[in-house]
């Protein structure tokens, strides 16, 4: 079904749900990715490499979210300027479309065609 009257949105409040939501999944799933990155760094016998792939990973899970909030911020905003432009237009379309005058039959006319 489309959208017969497109309503301009908050550009604020649909660019920080989107960043909300993308801190959020970056909080769930970096913790894990980071885990596995300390494990496949980790060796039987303590090297200096070894070391700084675990801080690498950890410093990661914590930047993380931080990056992707400011990224689904954007990116939310972006979305909801793209819907309000599209939202403007259509607006704007339909008033045209409806400044037209309407055209009026003659009683006469419309009964003429109804005879049988």
């Amino acid at each position: 079904m489309p959208m017969t009257r497109p309503q301009p949105i908050n550009v604020l409040l649909a660019a920080s749900v989107s960043a909300a939501l993308h801190a959020g999944t970056a909080v769930l799933f970096f913790p894990v990715l980071s885990f596995c990155m300390l494990c496949w760094g980790a060796a039987p016998v303590q090297f200096k490499g070894t070391i700084a792939a675990a801080s690498d990973g950890m410093v990661l899970a914590v930047i993380a979210p931080l990056f992707f909030a400011g990224f689904g911020f954007v990116a939310g905003g972006l979305a909801a300027l793209g819907h309000n432009a599209f939202a403007k237009e259509h607006q704007q379309r339909t008033l045209a479309i409806s400044r037209e005058p309407a055209r009026a039959r003659s009683a006469s006319s419309a009964s003429l065609g109804n005879v049988a």
